[in-house]
This record gives structure tokens, sequence and C-alpha cells, in this order.
């Protein structure tokens, strides 16, 4: 990796155009090697990209979500899958980021065209014990996906 990398409205612009082009409608852009033990990132979300309620319990890690661009919905689910919080992030306020401890069920939905997140977890990343997903809700590719995002985004209307 770089010694810095400056996060600019170039890099910015041109993660916004592969999110808006990618299958999943989302892209991240990591200034970390996979196995420090600070993640940072940039994650870009384009309207109707879809995040399964899931936890990080395993690989027990905090998480901490800032919007630099955008505004999301980020939804925090009780154990039994029903939403116990749901927060407005916007990158012009007044709730501009969250922090999360480890175990908390979340999922976020992009309620602009596109939202650009600076996302910052321990390390090391290992994908296979990474993410629990809630048995409730629908995992991507799903029929039932489409449906979940608009009852995701109703909640901020």
């Amino acid at each position: 990796m770089q010694e810095i990398q400056i996060i600019d409205s170039d890099l910015i612009g041109s993660l916004v155009k592969k999110a808006q082009t990618a299958e999943r409608k989302r892209t991240n852009h990591n200034f970390h090697e996979q196995m420090e033990v600070y993640q940072r990132f940039l994650n870009v979300l384009s309207k109707n990209t879809y995040i399964p309620p899931h936890r990080h319990l395993s690989d027990q890690k905090p998480e901490t979500f800032v919007v630099l661009e955008g505004e999301i919905g980020f939804l925090i689910f009780q154990e039994n899958g029903e939403i116990k919080e749901a927060h407005k992030l916007s990158s012009t306020g007044p709730k501009r980021g969250i922090d999360l401890k480890p175990g908390v069920w979340h999922s976020l939905v992009c309620l602009s065209e596109t939202a650009v997140c600076f996302e910052g977890k321990s390390g090391p990343y290992d994908p296979t014990i990474d993410k629990e997903f809630h048995p409730k809700f629908p995992l991507e590719g799903d029929l039932k996906v489409p449906e979940t995002i608009l009852w995701y985004e109703s909640l901020f209307a």
C-alpha cells in the first residue's frame, strides 16, 4: 500500500462510477492490507444495493461508519429481527455517522442516488468468520430483496 492516500473528488468520482455499474451496486476501496489490525476503507453505495442484516459476533469487532457524501438509513435490529433503531445518516447532518460495538445486528440502505461512507473496524479480515447473517431476512440474490429494500426506505420517508 502507498504511504499516504488522498481522499479527493477524483477518487470518489471513480468509485461512484464503479459502484453504479457493479452487479452488487456498491464497491469498496481499501486503504489497508487484509491482515492489518485496523481496517479502513471507503464503501460506495448506489441506490437499490442490498446489505443483509448481519453482525460480527464470531469475530468480535467494533465498526464505525461516517457518511462523506449522500445519505443512508442505518438500521439496528433486535435479536428477534424487529427493528430496534433507525438512524438517517447524512453528509450534511445532523447525524453523520455511527459507531457499533461487536455483535450488534445491523444493515443499511442507500437513500440517495449514491452514498460514500468511510468505515473503520478491527482487523485482520477473515471472510470465513466475518459476518453472521440474520436468519429472518433474505440474502443477496433472493427474490424478496426488492421488497425488503422498499420497506427499509419507507422507514426513512
